[in-house]
């Protein structure tokens, strides 16, 4: 398998969608850096600081795993890499196992590569406040969830024999899961009840009117049985775990990193077994 690796490796290496993906990753970290340095210059009364925008970028790479897993097998499958491989004698376990370490690493270098400009200039330029610890801990479970997506998406795309089907279907599923995070997060965040305000308003006729609006109950507050289905899946699916990661709130930091195992160690399993009995002909 050492062969396979240092095969996809060499092909990492001259893969355009790659170094457009580690450009565009280090370019948002080189933004975030740029957009708060300006926010000090034009308000210094305030107190400002890098490490709310350290884990930005992770929001895109739900998106960016996506579109790179997509298009890099596919291209083996387009090009008759993945039956050259076989051919020559590599078990198709092997073959997705070492598609599943290059595609991890080429994830994980331009999820650093956000990480260079805003640690390295960022934190010396504007400040942080934060503690080491916190800042690792959040990085090893942006990591692990970061694995997650990758097992999610290469087994769509080992399994899809096209190349435009499988980079299609890999970056729906990635659309899904950013706004099913942004959904879930809203039906959480909704409150129980309005609390009671005075709303003040002028009339046609210029004359002000103040009403008192009484505290009342929200309707579309989610309680009960459906608050723990949707409290699992806002720490279950990747995407709500990278929304989680880029707030840099977590509620339960210990259980999104085995939520995460838990769906790589599902995916993979489910990947290799059809994997292996796929018609590659």
């Amino acid at each position: 398998m050492i062969k396979l690796i240092k095969s996809n490796f060499s092909r990492l290496w001259k893969s355009k969608i790659f170094w457009l993906g580690m450009i565009f990753m280090f370019g948002m970290g080189i933004y975030a850096v740029i957009s708060r340095y300006t926010e000090v210059n034009k308000k210094p009364e305030y107190s400002y600081d890098m490490e709310d925008l350290l884990f930005s970028g992770c929001m895109f790479m739900i998106v960016i795993a996506a579109v790179f897993i997509g298009l890099f097998i596919g291209t083996d499958y387009h090009n008759g890499t993945i039956r050259n491989k076989l051919i020559v004698g590599h078990t198709r376990t092997e073959v997705y196992f070492s598609n599943f370490i290059v595609c991890i690493s080429a994830l994980l270098m331009m999820h650093f590569a956000y990480f260079i400009p805003v640690i390295g200039v960022g934190f010396p330029l504007v400040g942080n406040s934060a503690s080491a610890g916190s800042l690792i801990k959040l990085t090893l479970i942006s990591i692990a969830t970061l694995i997650s997506l990758c097992s999610i998406f290469l087994l769509i795309s080992m399994l899809i024999h096209s190349k435009s089907n499988a980079s299609v279907t890999a970056i729906i599923i990635s659309v899904l899961f950013l706004l099913s995070a942004m959904m879930i997060q809203n039906k959480l965040d909704g409150p129980e009840y309005y609390e009671d305000y005075d709303y003040v308003y002028t009339d046609e006729e210029g004359t002000i009117h103040e009403e008192h609006i009484d505290r009342e109950k929200n309707y579309d507050y989610v309680d009960g049985t459906k608050r723990k289905v949707y409290e699992f899946l806002y720490d279950f699916l990747p995407g709500c775990q990278m929304l989680q990661i880029t707030q840099q709130n977590p509620e339960n930091p210990e259980r999104l990193p085995i939520y995460s195992f838990s769906i790589i160690v599902v995916t993979t399993a489910c990947g290799i077994f059809f994997f292996r009995r796929k018609n590659l002909k």
